[in-house]
């Protein structure tokens, strides 16, 4: 069985700004993908700079798109500096939480396939992958 490539959901926390900057740069590309692209993300940018989201926000502002992250590593997961890999599940009946992934360190679950859980990336690698997707 193939392993399964989690986002870690603080991954872009400290990056979402710098990401976030750069969007504008890599979506006006003046190509036909940067159009397309900029056309499909545009709910997702405006509702990250909203202030109802920023609210929801618990590491500062920025966009974080853990999808753009998953296809990265699809195609190249060298940009990955570092990983782990641990056994999963989703929280269906939880007390504290509802439909969330949880991880588990202690090997509570009997799991015996894991989860590869994506924790820092190479930055600079990730913006040359997205600026060369639209080209």
């Amino acid at each position: 069985m193939k392993k399964k490539l989690i986002i870690d959901a603080d991954i872009g926390v400290d990056d979402a700004q710098a990401v976030m900057s750069f969007c504008d740069r890599w979506l006006g590309q003046g190509t036909e993908k940067a159009a397309f692209m900029q056309k499909i993300t545009s709910l997702s940018m405006k509702k990250a700079k909203s202030a109802d989201y920023q609210k929801e926000v618990t590491e500062g502002q920025g966009f974080n798109s853990c999808d753009t992250y998953a296809m990265a590593a699809a195609i190249d997961d060298t940009f990955i500096i570092e990983s782990e890999e641990v056994a999963v599940s989703v929280e269906l009946e939880g007390t504290y939480t509802r439909g969330m992934m949880v991880l588990d360190y202690m090997g509570l679950l009997k799991k015996k396939h894991k989860a590869i859980i994506m924790k820092k990336v190479d930055l600079e690698k990730f913006k040359k992958m997205l600026v060369k997707s639209l080209e």
